[in-house]
């Protein structure tokens, strides 16, 4: 699994891309995966782009969430590549972040590993809590974050 370089996660800003927006570590990508609870996965269907929502949580640095029949299950027994995206914005002070998981999904049945997700407690929002779901997991081969800090004397 590659991630984008890495700076010190006390004092001052790191490294920046070549647009200069800051580079997030590793572990800074991993705590706001954690952190919001709602993602959007990315994958291609029938030659046409698709991103849906999901609720999802982490295992390790695998990002996983329940599913039922559908395309995202599809996905995942086509063992496909696929994209994870979780993001915050303020508009209103200029400042944003984005971390972006590129993968392969796979469905989960053993059952070890679906008590230790079932533990995670990821609520579903979509009622899949009353019907049979399937765990899915998608193990990184990249994972990748940046942030756009409010410019000296831009809005406050």
């Amino acid at each position: 699994m590659s991630t984008q370089s890495t700076h010190p996660d006390a004092g001052g800003h790191g490294p920046t891309d070549h647009r200069g927006i800051d580079v997030l570590t590793l572990r800074e990508c991993l705590d706001r995966l954690r952190a919001t609870p709602v993602g959007r996965l990315a994958f291609v269907d029938s030659g046409s782009p698709v991103i849906l929502p999901v609720n999802h949580g982490l295992d390790g640095t695998d990002v996983v969430f329940r599913t039922t029949y559908g395309s995202k299950l599809q996905v995942a027994e086509d063992a496909r590549r696929v994209a994870f995206e979780v993001d915050g914005i303020d508009t209103r002070n200029h400042h944003g972040w984005s971390v972006l998981v590129k993968g392969v999904a796979g469905p989960v049945y053993d059952a070890v590993d679906v008590a230790r997700y079932e533990a995670l407690d990821i609520s579903a929002w979509a009622g899949l809590d009353a019907g049979p779901a399937v765990w899915i997991r998608l193990r990184p081969e990249e994972i990748t974050g940046r942030e756009i800090r409010p410019r000296a004397g831009g809005p406050q």
